[in-house]
């Protein structure tokens, strides 16, 4: 069910979902940091998941004075990836982003994203700088220096696009939706399915804060979490080789060598050979390699 609101002549710009269970203590400082934005072209989508505390009545209270938000209520608790799959299926704008009841997007937020979006029209999704911060707000790192030198190619065993972000509708109507399997992961499952089917772009600008809390889904469903991302690795990887690989043949002028013909040639039988290296030294960097935390003790627990 979805709370009536007026709707406007034209379809907002911007669709935002913000899918909350339980999220009281800090509903209101989210929804406020909505509202406060510079750029003003949009809709607030939430989504309540069966909340028993009083996150619905904090959120109808904004309702009430700002016809750009509107609620809908869960029947039954359908948990995050479902919950933005049934915001954005009632999504009217031509940019779709999303936050979460505890975090706080910075005033320049909407129209940073906005601005690159437009200028940028190959680009598909956007991706910023964000701030952690700790339960009283207190500074803890920036998602900059947690992932140096972000960009698309990492997507191929880290999730590095953090909670900044906003992408296209015409993207997401090309990948789907959300999986609703891929809980504690789905975004970095929705992330790798756009950059294998769009461009990324990474800007430097700060803003948003991202709250870390003992509560969250982050800090409580963690080993889940590590085995999900893993198997999301396994998924695409080799996707991501494939891409990067024709980028660079294309680069190099060297696209004949995927022909059938030449494939069958000494020098193709070499590249083929090379190929096969390739995926297979990936392979072994990206599910041995330490710093990746992406140890062989998660590995051993998925069904592959």
């Amino acid at each position: 069910m979805i709370t009536k609101r007026k709707q406007t002549p034209t379809n907002p710009r911007v669709s935002i979902v913000l899918p909350c269970y339980n999220g009281e203590r800090f509903l209101s400082q989210s929804i406020e940091s909505v509202i406060n934005q510079t750029f003003k072209d949009w809709e607030l989508i939430i989504v309540n998941d069966c909340s028993t505390d009083s996150s619905p009545f904090i959120a109808e209270k904004y309702i009430a004075q700002d016809n750009r938000i509107s609620i809908i209520h869960n029947k039954t608790n359908k948990k995050l990836p479902a919950s933005l799959n049934i915001g954005f299926a009632n999504a009217r704008g031509k940019y779709f982003t999303w936050t979460s009841d505890d975090n706080i997007a910075k005033p320049n937020w909407l129209s940073t994203l906005v601005s690159t979006l437009d200028n940028n029209q190959d680009v598909s999704m956007v991706v910023a700088d964000m701030t952690y911060i700790d339960e009283t707000g207190k500074f803890i790192t920036t998602a900059s220096k947690q992932y140096p030198n972000r960009n698309p190619k990492q997507l191929a065993y880290l999730c590095n696009v953090g909670a900044a972000f906003m992408y296209r509708k015409s993207i997401a109507d090309k990948i789907g939706k959300y999986d609703e399997s891929a809980f504690c992961a789905e975004d970095f499952d929705y992330w790798c399915r756009i950059a294998l089917n769009g461009q990324l772009m990474y800007i430097p600008d700060n803003i948003y804060d991202y709250r870390v809390q003992s509560g969250s889904l982050t800090a409580t469903k963690k080993d889940e979490q590590i085995i999900k991302t893993t198997r999301i690795i396994k998924k695409y990887y080799k996707q991501f080789i494939t891409v990067y690989h024709m980028n660079w043949l294309q680069k190099q002028k060297l696209t004949f060598l995927l022909k059938p013909h030449v494939k069958q040639t000494c020098f193709g039988l070499i590249f083929r050979f090379y190929t096969f290296c390739a995926f297979n030294l990936c392979n072994i960097v990206f599910f041995w390699n330490s710093n990746l935390r992406h140890k062989f003790k998660s590995i051993l627990k998925i069904k592959l």
